[in-house]
């Protein structure tokens, strides 16, 4: 492909939308969690410890932003995100922002993520909502296509950008969010600008280049969203000719000071000396050169838009919905996707031998779940995340959707025992130390045990209380209501 610099700018725009453009509004409503069009996503779907707010998690960009729109060349977040503006103006590839999650960030949702970006990109360059979601879900794209492909980075970045990634494996984006933390450095493209100056806004061209829109189709919501992108690069074009004709109407103007003679006086052992470049003779190249750019830019946004025009599908009569019923008999299953042994509940169709429906819940432990009340019960979360959290949760037998979830911590490797109504498992206790917990319908603690347990403890309830194991290896007898100490149990 054609690497996008501005010594080959007009080259590349000319064929680099060849292809259908796609980005997807990252507004909770439309985006559920996984998939940015053909790209699937690992998100994190569980209990956290700390739950945030989209204005909290939207704060991590703005606040990066603002450090660096106040003139600094680095920002930096709790430690945890920080995000460096590398721009060579002497080379002919790529600036870049370079957005760093450290191995103490605590975002697991590509959700998230993208608010982050789009904050940041509101608060650093002026971008609208709307704009700034569009771009920061292609970013999020671009960043997932070029991960583990690091012979790219040198072609299209200035070798400045290039050297600041280290590792190169760790550039880009993973789709798994488990190798977020401590693995991620994100590029941002930037393009400078006569209308706005140095990494004067995101380059849109580089971050919906060619590679990163080939696989995409022509279906309705694909075709929308190429013509919003195709919107935001009219502005900018329009945007910049309004800054051309601004310059040149102040070059027009005559300026005393700019015709004085910056040359030597010719002698006669001299030869007539080439006159020195003005101030006003270098931004007349400049306004020559951006007038180059944004033609080029402007005739392939032509061409993209027949394009969309030509993609539309001819209409047809609109098919009715498929009404979806829940069969008669379902099993649910736990499906195991990876090493990780966390998965999601699926509903059989015993009959049609086919999966009816599958859990947006995906960190469910120890492939088990149980038949409570109303729902199903399990116990889900991640210990690996920073903020991941490991709770009791029950789903709807309905739809699998999270119908109620627990607030104590419960020990990732300690069975759930039902006993009528209620469950005993280990919980943590103000201490941190794991104890036996028992949890009405609700899922709330009724009674904690003041014995710590093995974490990794069976748990049987007999008919004269409830044996465990204690610290110190020996069985214990519980009382079944209050949880604490019967008796040691002889061996």
């Amino acid at each position: 492909m054609k690497l996008l610099n501005r010594k080959s700018l007009v080259a590349f725009v000319l064929c680099a939308f060849a292809s259908p453009l796609f980005a997807q509004n990252l507004a909770e409503d439309v985006l559920k969690g996984k998939e940015i069009q053909g790209i699937e996503f690992k998100s994190y779907v569980g209990p956290h410890r700390v739950i945030e707010s989209r204005a909290a998690i939207q704060g991590i960009g703005s606040a990066l932003g603002t450090q660096l729109k106040g003139g600094s060349t680095k920002a930096d977040y709790g430690s945890k995100y920080t995000l460096q503006r590398v721009v060579d103006l002497n080379s002919p590839l790529l600036s870049a922002d370079l957005l760093v999650l450290s191995s103490t960030a605590g975002v697991d949702h590509i959700r998230n993520l993208g608010w982050i970006i789009s904050a940041y990109l509101q608060e650093a360059f002026g971008y609208n909502l709307a704009d700034a979601d569009l771009l920061a879900d292609f970013v999020c794209r671009y960043n997932a296509f070029y991960r583990g492909k690091t012979e790219y980075f040198p072609q299209a970045y200035s070798p400045v950008v290039a050297s600041s990634l280290v590792p190169p494996e760790h550039t880009g984006l993973s789709i798994d969010y488990r190798d977020w933390p401590g693995k991620t450095r994100m590029l941002i493209p930037l393009r400078s600008s006569l209308s706005k100056g140095v990494a004067g806004g995101v380059n849109t061209e580089e971050i919906s280049n060619k590679d990163i829109v080939k696989d995409m189709g022509t279906d309705p919501a694909a075709l929308d969203t190429r013509k919003k992108l195709a919107d935001l690069k009219e502005a900018e074009i329009v945007q910049e000719q309004k800054a051309i004709a601004q310059k040149e109407s102040t070059l027009a103007t005559p300026n005393p000071t700019a015709t004085a003679s910056t040359t030597t006086p010719p002698t006669a052992s001299t030869a007539t000396p080439t006159p020195a470049p003005t101030a006003d003779t270098t931004a007349k190249a400049a306004v020559d050169q951006a007038k180059v750019e944004v033609a080029a830019r402007d005739q392939a946004l032509q061409a993209e838009r027949k394009d969309i025009v030509a993609s539309q599908p001819e209409k047809t009569a609109v098919a009715a919905t498929p009404v979806t019923t829940k069969p008669a008999l379902t099993v649910p299953v736990v499906i195991v996707a990876d090493a990780s042994k966390l998965g999601q509940v699926v509903l059989v169709d015993p009959a049609a031998n086919k999966v009816w429906k599958r859990s947006e819940l995906n960190s469910v432990r120890a492939a088990r779940v149980q038949v409570f009340g109303d729902g199903f019960l399990v116990t889900a979360g991640d210990t690996k995340g920073s903020n991941g959290a490991v709770r009791l949760m029950l789903l709807s037998k309905d739809d699998l959707s999270v119908a109620m979830a627990g607030t104590d911590e419960i020990s990732p490797d300690s069975p759930v025992v039902i006993v009528g109504t209620q469950v005993l498992t280990l919980t943590q206790n103000d201490k941190g130390l794991w104890v036996l917990g028992l949890f009405d319908a609700k899922l709330k603690a009724v009674a904690k045990g003041t014995d710590t347990l093995q974490a990794s403890t069976g748990i049987v309830s007999g008919p004269t209380g409830v044996f465990v194991q204690g610290t110190n290896g020996k069985l214990m007898l519980l009382d079944p209501a209050t949880l604490k100490k019967k008796s040691n149990t002889e061996d």
